[in-house]
């Protein structure tokens, strides 16, 4: 009786992991995710914004690879227009990802404005 308990109990665990996996298809389809921390360092109108991103750290549903490269790392993308309202000294988490057919996309997650 014990075998067949086990047997059963293995088997809701298996058929609970597949359901997981088959109720997130988008995390299946990243191939990496980060989260890029940092703060906005000028806001000028006759010159692209700038962030100064201090942190990267791995996303919930894949393993971020940017490696950082010193100081004079950077990366551009457009961003979105709400972000062209914030004051300089504005803190911004953004979300990166990579899809594994190679579709990138940036989505701003939080800020924090200067008190």
């Amino acid at each position: 009786m014990k075998n067949k308990t086990n047997s059963a109990l293995t088997f809701a665990a298996c058929g609970a992991l597949t359901m997981a996996f088959m109720a997130n298809p988008a995390a299946a389809e990243l191939s990496q995710e980060c989260l890029f921390s940092g703060e906005i360092t000028q806001v000028a109108s006759d010159s692209p914004m700038q962030i100064r991103f201090t942190r990267i750290n791995h996303g919930e549903s894949a393993r971020c690879l940017q490696k950082r490269r010193g100081s004079r790392s950077r990366v551009q993308f457009k961003a979105a227009g709400e972000i062209n309202l914030l004051p300089e000294g504005s803190e911004v988490l953004y979300r990166y990802q990579e899809r594994v057919d190679g579709d990138t996309s940036w989505e701003l997650v939080s800020v924090k404005t200067p008190s």
